[in-house]
């Protein structure tokens, strides 16, 4: 196990290593001492206490206790948790949060999951009806960003940990909770999983065996539909529609998921998918079609998809006075704010008397500068090509009843107001107005 770690290893120094305190992240702390004797490493270790076990702050405590035994720096860091019906899922994206705000700048992440984490997380993709990308579950090395996670045991079955464990007299907790299969990991790993290993003992390598296959099988599929990824997926991230209905369901569905997953959200089902096809790509040109996807909805615009968190509550009859100028005016619903300075639009200031305001719809025909002719404010927004629910996040910027500047997008001319002085506005926002 030790030469297995120094090779996945290799010239790699620093590390922070993710110790629960249980049988697994244990024996990857002392293998992580023992090739600190042999070769020039740095590691710290960092425990994250959900708070969920009655004896979790007692875990804490021998996770603390074993660092110090051995001169290892560690941080600890306890969770907030809100119970949830995915308690499994929640808790592990709120303790990878914490790893990723602790990890220093060289540093690498190490997990202790094992070929029997390997076979689990294959058979829960399984269940959920995943396709290769789901199936290939872990890989051994992880890039997120910037950030690299190594799982150095990913290839050792369990039984050959626990005997290393022993014969090193390591001591390691024991938590409760992993005989409790309510939880669906702890479910196929005490009830099922021993079935299928006593039938075939070689399944659970059998699984790590088919999931690196499943891998393999995305990796080549995105090769060979890279060009037309490409030309589909646009540089603000919208998917361009207008050959894929052309293409094979097959091919279709590749693009759809390989858009969905850069929005890094959870893949919708199968049949999600399909309704993307039917309800979305296939509907009318002059339709508006949208669908609910979790906490996001799928919609077109034109001849593009957009995966957008919708804005609520409703800005329509929201009026927001803006008093003092000196000082930024925030927006609602996180929609940045309104500051004053030399690299914002040149517009006419103020008038004494006159009250500034920010609304968010207008009614009537105006006049735009850089257009002959005055048009309705839906036109010009369809000449502008704005999609119809990013209107309403459009700050429209008033002088008591009249009609200034929608910010950043488009001024109003107003030939018959004299203009004695201009003040530059600029709005922060992360809203992609094209």
């Amino acid at each position: 196990m030790l030469e297995e770690l120094k090779k996945i290893l290799n010239k790699k120094k620093y590390f922070l290593i993710c110790y629960s305190g249980g049988l697994d992240s244990t024996v990857l702390l002392h293998l992580l001492l023992k090739l600190k004797q042999i070769k020039k490493i740095f590691f710290r270790a960092i425990h994250i206490n959900h708070k969920l076990n009655i004896n979790s702050d007692n875990w804490s405590y021998h996770c603390k206790k074993e660092c110090e035994k051995y001169n290892i720096p560690i941080i600890i860091k306890n969770i907030n948790f809100n119970l949830k019906k995915n308690i499994e899922a929640e808790a592990r994206s709120m303790r990878y949060n914490e790893i990723y705000k602790n990890l220093l700048p060289k540093e690498i992440i190490l997990t202790a999951h094992n070929l029997n984490d390997q076979c689990e997380t294959f058979l829960l993709a399984l269940k959920r009806g995943s396709g290769p990308k789901g199936l290939s579950s872990m890989n051994t090395y992880k890039n997120i960003g910037n950030i690299i996670h190594i799982r150095p045991l990913l290839k050792i079955d369990r039984n050959t940990i626990e005997k290393w464990a022993k014969e090193n007299k390591l001591k390691w907790i024991e938590d409760s909770s992993n005989w409790d299969i309510n939880y669906d990991r702890n479910f196929l790993r005490r009830e099922i999983i021993p079935i299928l290993k006593k039938r075939w003992p070689q399944f659970i390598k059998n699984c790590t065996r088919s999931a690196k296959i499943c891998g393999e099988q995305e990796e080549a599929l995105n090769y060979f539909t890279n060009d037309v990824i490409k030309k589909t997926v646009c540089s603000d991230n919208t998917l361009n529609i207008t050959d894929l209905k052309y293409l094979k369901k097959e091919i279709l569905n590749i693009i759809l998921r390989h858009w969905i997953s850069l929005h890094n959200v959870n893949m919708p089902s199968y049949k999600g998918l399909y309704k993307i096809y039917t309800d979305i790509i296939n509907s009318k040109k002059s339709a508006s079609p949208k669908i609910n996807f979790k906490q996001y909805e799928i919609r077109r615009y034109r001849k593009k998809l957009y995966l957008i968190k919708p804005i609520i509550p409703s800005l329509k009859n929201k009026i927001i006075f803006w008093h003092k100028h000196q000082i930024s005016l925030k927006l609602p619903n996180q929609l940045g704010y309104i500051t004053q300075n030399k690299m914002g639009v040149k517009l006419p200031s103020p008038q004494k008397k006159e009250l500034v305001n920010i609304r968010f719809q207008a009614n009537g025909i105006f006049h735009i500068e850089g257009q002959k002719h005055k048009k309705k404010l839906k036109k010009i927004w369809q000449l502008l090509n704005i999609p119809t629910w990013q209107r309403e996040t459009i700050p429209l910027l008033f002088y008591n009843n009249r009609f200034i500047s929608a910010l950043g997008v488009f001024v109003i001319k107003n030939k018959n107001i004299k203009i004695h002085n201009y003040w530059y506005l600029s709005w922060y926002n992360h809203i992609t107005k094209k």
